[in-house]
């Protein structure tokens, strides 16, 4: 499949949907951490974050600030006060430890990695950015309605690397990149 002499889909693979886990987050949890912590327990190596609905008191996002720099690694914003929030994503493993002090995002080998857009409104501005660590649930009840759903996929294994020999000068830490590929 060649568009115009250019390869348009580097590569497809087809799994399966596994089991679906509806997460209640706790009044002030980290959603990041939170994500993190329900792929681990329910040993979710490869699926997607379905749905992500609530509020937050707090929002951290990874972020393209500066738009006429391309090659440039996104930064982050922190924006507090109370936000409505919406988001989607997928999970996947990482092999390579990688960390980013412009963008705020640290990824542990041998940890789950998430790559989650999450949009938010707060005070009549709507921002989208990563998922990064640092958004908190907000909640005037014990028992919060912030609801995260994870489903889990099956026959796909999608893995972080980092590529230290890029060439990239603008991620001195190496350039981050996914492989993915059939679960054998």
């Amino acid at each position: 499949m060649e568009t115009s002499e250019q390869q348009q889909v580097q590569s497809t693979v087809v799994g399966q949907l596994g089991k679906i886990v509806y997460a209640q987050l706790a009044p002030g949890a980290d959603l990041y951490t939170s994500i993190v912590d329900v792929c681990k327990a329910e040993q979710i190596e490869t699926g997607l974050v379905l749905n992500i609905t609530g509020a937050l008191t707090k929002t951290r996002l990874s972020t393209p600030v500066k738009k006429d720099r391309v090659e440039a690694p996104p930064e982050f914003i922190e924006l507090d006060g109370l936000a409505e929030a919406t988001g989607t994503g997928y999970i996947g493993r990482t092999v390579d430890s990688w960390k980013s002090q412009v963008s705020q995002i640290t990824l542990t080998a041998g940890d789950p990695f998430l790559h989650v857009h999450l949009v938010v409104s707060v005070g009549g501005e709507t921002h989208c950015g990563h998922l990064i660590e640092g958004c908190l649930v907000r909640s005037l009840h014990p028992k919060s309605h912030f609801v995260v759903v994870i489903a889990d996929t099956q026959g796909i294994d999608l893995s972080f690397h980092r590529d230290d020999d890029s060439g990239v000068e603008t991620y001195p830490n190496g350039l981050p990149f996914y492989e993915l590929a059939a679960q054998g």
